[in-house]
């Protein structure tokens, strides 16, 4: 097999690397650990913060500037702890200092209250998303490095989170609380991407592959629900990716290669560390493992992200964003058996995308500070799909712009009181055109082997249409945080979001309200409305989708919060979830199972959602950390045809995760010091799970039954139908269970250091059934999500 051949090529390399890292190795060898430490309302920073490396005698003050250094920092892996009066303490796991190499951060410290006999809040090792009072989670690099099975995609690691599912292996969308693909906001750096994956399907936010590259990231923020006013036009979650800076010090990078593809990450200063850039190229090599992943076509994509940021002065910044990515494949029926084309004979998708932004950001004194973004992001399809014949059936070619100008202002008027103000204006050309072949259904002779073809039972007209202009959206929010006690904290939100192309407007009120039991115990209260515009595809199918109205959800969500330790806590969370407007195709609301919408959409859909999760995680202290998540959700969509309610498409149930890893840090251990010398070892070595630092991880995940609707065979037409006797979704797909591994090997040498990864989805071989595809002549095939995949590589720091 490929995959095989691919495996064996990069272990090879790993070998001899592996091999010249044993000679090299140095215990004398210090790194340094360098940072900022800013106020995570006003984003100034913060003098005189105390500083310790945990478990050493290592540790210093932040200066005028907030900036420290700790140098000569022994090789490993890390705590540290950053203390000052009237602020959280926060501690940060798994620091990561390597021989001759820098380590910088940039850390937020939260503001409290101090009020004689008022709680003295210690965030201890977990950090809030800004603003959130429920359903949230912030993870950093190296949480997304060590979660196996994701393969470091950003929006497949917050799969472990008990509101988040996916509709497959072989997609990463985000689909929160029995909501719908396409109701998630991605955010990075104040710059809003419609869909920042590779293969993404149009007018939602998934796809096989994220193309962020994720060693750019300093941390993501997500919101599972009841999120804050300065979010909006997404109906369920929000994704807000922060990026890093580059080394301001010296020019630095990586490359790595695997089965996977390659790639190449390059980072210096600029005009004497007044400035840094970061920049990456990948590409892939995904045709040399896809016969294990259930494909056989073979899917191509590259891209290439920047990121470059220069201070003007202490107190003004601008940062530019840039992203690109292309991707191409076919898919022929006689080479794929896996059905992955979804019932279509053969298929051709080219496409790019790309994400543009400058921003502007002002510190207002030390109370507050601004920013102003520039962006601009295109996603653009080509597609064609023909039947056995060659004969081209359907067309799609289509772009999407978003030019949007965004700002907004955060103002402490004191420790009590914050307000946030801002919104953005859009500009959006898209041109869509579509358009489907005229198709007959036909009626056979079943009497006779094979059935022939006798007579015409429907003709379905040609569909073809033009849409090109240019519309308008906007929005304007204003969010009040209002502290009255240190025990207590309230948030009040307005936000108000138009669509020129439909004339419409929603208005959405947001409240959240968090009490503090004591220093360890929260009760935490959300609810509000977030309301999203009809996609351009959806509006563009037909000249009467201009009346689709806004879909919105009204939540509440109650929580339950404990940190029973610094490195251990647990939540409990009640929600309820209340669907309106939901846009659904006009043939959904008859009986007649031949009815064709054409592209009319209504919005019709209602439904709700509500279940009950629970989320208990240990951060990485001595060598081992742990995250365990359960949820229990029903989800009910509204049948129109008979005035019922029915399962939605990711009314799941039950949904349990588990994941868990040791790490141990071995360079400084004398039996690990002999073993290396050993000349045995030198060869065999890399066989071994034994290197400077090691790292291994699971990740084991359950679902319940997907809902899905069993249509009926019809032999005279030689066709399946969901007729006016099926009820929607009355049937689920076996249940969903995995097990993933991941395996990092890190080799330390003087200035450069070298990683092996291994990473294994499926291990036990679970046949997940994904979907099932119906043939012509009555019997249907079951098509698979991923079966043993293995993912390896190396990675060269430099």
């Amino acid at each position: 097999m490929k995959w095989v051949r691919s495996f064996l090529f990069v272990t090879f390399f790993v070998m001899i690397f592996t091999q010249a890292g044993f000679t090299q190795i140095d215990e004398t060898l210090r790194g340094m650990i360098r940072g900022q430490v800013l106020d995570e309302s006003t984003q100034s920073p913060l003098v005189a913060v105390n500083i310790l490396l945990e478990r050493t005698q290592m540790g210093t003050a932040a200066d005028d500037q907030g900036l420290y250094s700790i140098d000569h920092v022994p090789p490993g892996i890390y705590n540290m702890r950053f203390m000052m009066m009237g602020y959280e303490t926060r501690v940060i796991n798994n620091v990561v200092v390597n021989p001759g190499r820098t380590t910088w951060q940039q850390i937020e410290m939260k503001s409290t209250v101090l009020e004689g006999e008022g709680v003295v809040v210690t965030a201890g090792y977990f950090s809030e998303a800004k603003d959130a009072v429920v359903s949230n989670r912030r993870v950093d690099y190296e949480e997304i490095r060590m979660d196996p099975g994701s393969a470091e995609d950003l929006q497949r690691v917050m799969q472990v989170l008990p509101a988040v599912v996916s509709g497959a292996d072989q997609d990463n969308e985000i689909i929160v609380r029995g909501g719908m693909p396409g109701e998630n906001l991605f955010v990075m750096d104040h710059i809003e991407i419609p869909n920042p994956n590779h293969f993404g399907d149009q007018g939602v936010g998934g796809g096989p592959i994220n193309m962020l590259n994720a060693h750019f990231v300093r941390n993501i923020d997500f919101y599972a629900g009841a999120f804050p006013a300065r979010y909006g036009d997404k109906a369920s979650s929000v994704m807000d990716i922060s990026l890093r800076d580059g080394d301001r010090e010296r020019i630095t990078g990586h490359g790595y290669l695997g089965m996977s593809g390659a790639g190449l990450i390059i980072e210096g200063p600029i005009q004497g560390g007044r400035g840094a850039y970061i920049i990456s190229g990948r590409k892939s090599f995904l045709d040399l493992i896809i016969s294990s992943t259930g494909l056989t076509a073979v899917p191509k994509y590259y891209n290439f992200q920047g990121r470059i940021v220069y201070d003007i002065n202490p107190s003004h910044q601008l940062i530019m964003n840039g992203i690109y990515g292309d991707d191409k494949i076919t898919i022929r029926d006689e080479e794929e058996e896996s059905g992955y084309q979804r019932g279509v004979e053969n298929v051709r998708s080219w496409s790019h995308q790309y994400a543009l932004g400058l921003t502007w950001r002002a510190l207002i004194g030390q109370k507050g500070f601004s920013r102003v973004t520039l962006s601009q992001a295109l996603n653009h399809w080509d597609q064609e799909v023909w039947d056995e014949n060659d004969k081209i059936y359907y067309t799609n070619l289509s772009t999407e712009i978003e030019r949007t100008f965004k700002v907004d202002l955060t103002y402490q008027f004191s420790k009590q009181i914050e307000l946030n103000i801002g919104g953005n204006l859009k500009s959006i050309p898209f041109n869509i055109h579509q358009w489907a072949d005229k198709d007959t259904l036909f009626t056979y002779d079943t009497s006779v082997d094979p059935p022939q073809q006798i007579g015409i039972y429907q003709n379905y007209d040609e569909y073809k249409h033009d849409h090109d202009l240019t519309t308008l959206k906007a929005a304007l929010f204003g969010q009040i945080k209002w502290t009255p006690h240190s025990r207590i904290t309230c948030n009040f939100g307005l936000r108000g979001d138009y669509f020129d192309y439909t004339s419409q407007t929603a208005i959405d009120p947001r409240l959240g309200f968090s009490l503090a039991l004591n220093a360890n115990t929260h009760i935490n209260l959300a609810l509000g409305q977030h309301s999203q515009a009809p996609s351009y595809i959806q509006i563009s199918e037909h000249p009467l989708n201009k009346d689709l109205q806004y879909k919105y959800t009204q939540q509440i969500v109650l929580g339950f919060e404990r940190l029973f330790r610094e490195d251990i806590r647990g939540t409990v969370e009640i929600f309820y979830k209340d669907y309106r407007h939901v846009p659904i195709r006009s043939a959904q609301t008859t009986p007649d199972p031949f009815d064709s919408s054409n592209g009319r959409l209504l919005s019709q859909g209602k439904g709700f959602a509500k279940g009950v999760e629970f989320f208990l995680q240990k951060k990485l202290t001595g060598n081992y950390h742990f995250t365990i998540s359960y949820a229990y959700s029903v989800s009910m969509g509204y049948d129109p045809r008979y005035h019922r309610t029915f399962h939605w498409d990711y009314d799941y149930g039950h949904v349990f995760t588990f994941v868990s890893g040791l790490h141990f840090n071995l360079i400084h251990r004398s039996w690990y010091q002999r073993m290396t010398q050993n000349f045995f070892y030198k060869i065999f070595g890399w066989l071994l799970p034994f290197a400077d630092q090691v790292e291994i991880g699971i990740r084991w995940r359950y679902l319940g039954g997907r809902p899905y609707t069993q249509p009926l065979y019809y032999p005279q037409l030689q066709k399946w139908f969901v007729d006016e006797t099926v009820p929607y979704n009355a049937e689920r797909y076996p249940v969903y269970h995995r097990l993933d591994f991941r395996l990092d090997k890190r080799y330390m040498m003087s200035g450069w250091n070298m990683v092996f990864y291994l990473d294994i989805i499926n291990i036990y071989g679970r046949d997940n059934i994904w979907m099932y595809s119906y043939q012509e002549n009555g019997t249907k095939k079951e098509i698979l999500q991923f079966q043993v995949f293995p993912v390896g590589g190396i990675t060269i720091e430099f």
